[in-house]
């Protein structure tokens, strides 16, 4: 069997996040193990990023559990990440590319999982037919395997956040 054949995705709005918390919580945990409690993640970060305009999660299934995830949604200005980036950013960049934009918010793949083309299906699946002027994310280290994934998609990066962390942007598929 090919990996592409063993794995699943499958791709859900806000309200069938809901139903898959736990599963993405415990991927979530594996992959990144940077928040202590799940009540937190899931109040402060995975409802609130799921009440969002055009929010999306697609999830990688294999071996009869989650191996990966990737979710998004629509961004503006005045909202939280967006204006962070209107203040770190040049101007003439996030006039270019903040507001109306579709934000790559995580993207994660259990170790055992890596190397399989997961996290690029992911990748090319949360996008798929955003349908906004362009597409933005968060990186850290530009040694990590999902910067190499990015910077083979097409991304680019803007500018800074702030210290170890980057901007990356890509103009929305067609």
């Amino acid at each position: 069997m090919t990996d592409d054949e063993a794995i699943e995705l499958r791709r859900t709005d806000g309200a069938g996040a809901a139903a898959l918390a736990e599963q993405v919580w415990s991927c979530y945990d594996a992959v990144f193990g940077d928040v202590a409690d799940p009540v937190e993640w899931r109040t402060g970060r995975y409802d609130r990023h799921a009440a969002h305009d055009g929010y999306r999660l697609v999830t990688a299934h294999a071996d009869g559990g989650l191996v990966g995830f990737a979710w998004g949604y629509v961004g503006q200005r005045g909202q939280y990440w967006s204006d962070l980036l209107v203040e770190a950013l040049p101007r003439d960049v996030a006039d270019a590319w903040v507001g109306d934009h579709f934000e790559l918010v995580e993207l994660g793949v259990l170790a055992a999982w890596r190397g399989h083309g997961v996290g690029r299906r992911l990748h090319d699946a949360v996008l798929e037919g955003v349908g906004r002027r362009s597409l933005l994310l968060t990186s850290e280290a530009e040694d990590d395997p999902a910067v190499g994934l990015y910077r083979r998609s097409g991304w680019r990066r803007l500018g800074r956040l702030g210290p170890g962390t980057q901007v990356m942007g890509r103009p929305a598929p067609e």
